[in-house]
């Protein structure tokens, strides 16, 4: 995967001293559950989800298996592969994302920006994806991504995840 460095988010920055520090390859190693909403772009819930989440690194390379199951039995799989250039910043690529997803990680936070293609109706939309992650405690992860559409907010996600000490 080709990298490609951005300028430190101004934003993530405000994070640099924030603990406890979040390193993804440490977190996502092993397994992961989390809880989770679908909110739409006027904040109602929408919709309801559980994930079960496997980690594997091998240096600066991760792999995420990613199983969604949401309140209406509907089952999605994702698996994320991912390329830390540094401690700081690195890509993913994943069967649905357009391009490779751009991310970066600084004191407990990480912020990661990527275009998603997301089931609708019959056909698909892309949604431009900036995901947040932020750690509360080393087993536990707030996570608030915000979707797009034209420059739109069309929805939110909010989830929890905890990894199995």
């Amino acid at each position: 995967m080709e990298q490609k460095l951005a300028p430190m988010n101004n934003c993530l920055k405000s994070y640099q001293d924030k603990k406890p520090q979040l390193n993804l390859w440490e977190f996502f190693q092993g397994r992961i559950e989390g809880w989770g909403s679908l909110f739409d772009w006027q904040g109602r819930a929408t919709r309801r989800f559980s994930v079960l989440i496997e980690g594997k690194w091998q240096g600066q390379d991760g792999e995420l298996q990613e199983w969604f199951v949401f309140e209406d039995g509907e089952k999605t799989e994702r698996t994320w592969k991912i390329h830390f250039s540094d401690d700081h910043h690195f890509t993913g690529v994943a069967h649905d994302v357009i391009d490779q997803a751009i991310g970066q990680q600084l004191g407990n936070a990480t912020n990661i920006r990527y275009k998603l293609r997301v089931p609708y109706k019959k056909s698909a939309i892309d949604l431009r994806m900036d995901d947040w992650m932020y750690l509360l405690d080393e087993n536990t992860i707030l996570n608030r991504t915000k979707m797009k559409k034209f420059g739109l907010k069309v929805g939110e996600i909010v989830l929890l995840m905890k990894r199995k000490p």
